[in-house]
């Protein structure tokens, strides 16, 4: 085993979020009481909150010491919802809108959440719909919550997809991102939903637009890999952010974890030494970024990349091409010391 193999293992370990039971428990409170809360606030979200799902860092196990987020999407379960139909968008490959001319059933559909003429869901009526229930419920029920040894006062904001709770106290702080899911049918088996997502294609359509996810196939498919991917992401996760590549996110490691493991097989990862699968994770991400396309698992004509400027995308493959170049030397490199291998990951 090679000095890089070990030191790797020691890194992996040491920034482990220790996932406290009373943080955990803290986190499950404050979801909780908001859900319910917003539950109270309005009798339509009532009816088609269904449940909540966790996805991201926290629901694959692979937070590292000073993540304090969580992600959690609200399932949506509109009438007839096996009636909405899924049109692709033409004009922006991957993105889809959601046609509800055949599962129109009620009057908050038709006149509050879509357009008039072709009953498709606008994201921008959904957002503002759901950002003034949070508004109001906190507003109307309090935002101070008990926690394990102390009280949580509750801040929001919305930004981008999320709607995001800020739980903060003396001790501690944390935050949960509330993504609205829509529950749609796909051709396949398993949950599918239908999240909004803004496309940066000009033109007025864009408020429309939603990428389909499947959480539950990820996790999945994430934990057939081992232990040893999930101490790939942690590696990766402290990598970009030692390397400041802020807008490398969890989702981009996992999907690219997702695609490596239909090509290569999970066995095969399984079985991988961690230096071997960081090292093809770190070259799979230089390859993305030089060709500027990184496709989507569950629709591989949305480029993960999308969002990225075109002197981003340059800027990232050099920097993660020069850190690549270095660290694949260390596995052939005897007396590499630990302080010169943590470099990279603090």
């Amino acid at each position: 085993m090679s000095n890089f193999e070990c030191y790797l293992r020691e890194i992996a370990e040491d920034i482990r979020n220790p996932d406290d039971p009373n943080n955990i428990r803290d986190f499950q409170t404050v979801k909780s009481y908001v859900l319910r809360i917003l539950r109270l606030q309005d009798p339509y979200f009532n009816i088609i909150f269904q449940k909540d799902i966790l996805f991201g860092s926290l629901a694959h196990k692979v937070r590292i010491y000073n993540d304090d987020e969580a992600d959690v999407l609200m399932e949506l379960r509109f009438p007839a919802y096996n009636l909405i139909k899924q049109v692709e968008d033409i004009k922006r490959p991957g993105f889809m809108f959601l046609d509800f001319s055949q599962a129109c059933c009620d009057t908050m559909i038709a006149n509050h959440l879509a357009n008039n003429k072709g009953r498709i869901l606008s994201q921008s009526k959904l957002r503002r719909w759901i950002d003034s229930i949070f508004t109001n419920a906190l507003y109307n029920y309090g935002n101070v919550v008990h926690g394990i040894y102390e009280d949580y006062q509750l801040k929001y904001v919305w930004r981008g997809a999320a709607y995001t709770i800020q739980a903060v106290s003396h001790l501690r702080t944390f935050s949960i991102d509330f993504v609205p899911a829509v529950k749609i049918v796909c051709q396949t088996a398993g949950t599918w939903h239908a999240i909004p997502k803004s496309s940066n294609i000009a033109g007025h359509m864009h408020r429309y637009t939603f990428m389909i996810s499947n959480v539950d196939a990820e996790l999945q498919h994430v934990a057939r890999c081992g232990r040893k991917l999930k101490d790939v992401l942690r590696l990766l996760q402290a990598f970009r952010i030692s390397k400041n590549l802020p807008k490398l996110r969890c989702t981009h490691f996992v999907n690219l974890a997702i695609w490596l493991s239909t090509r290569m097989g999970y066995q095969t990862l399984y079985y991988m030494s961690v230096s071997d699968l960081f090292l093809q994770m770190l070259y799979e991400l230089c390859e993305a970024f030089y060709e500027g396309h990184l496709p989507y698992i569950w629709n591989c004509q949305m480029n993960l990349l999308g969002n990225f400027k075109e002197m981003e995308i340059l800027q990232y493959h050099n920097e993660l091409l020069d850190a690549y170049t270095t660290l694949d030397s260390y596995p052939s490199q005897p007396a590499l010391s630990y302080a010169r291998c943590l470099s990279h990951f603090e």
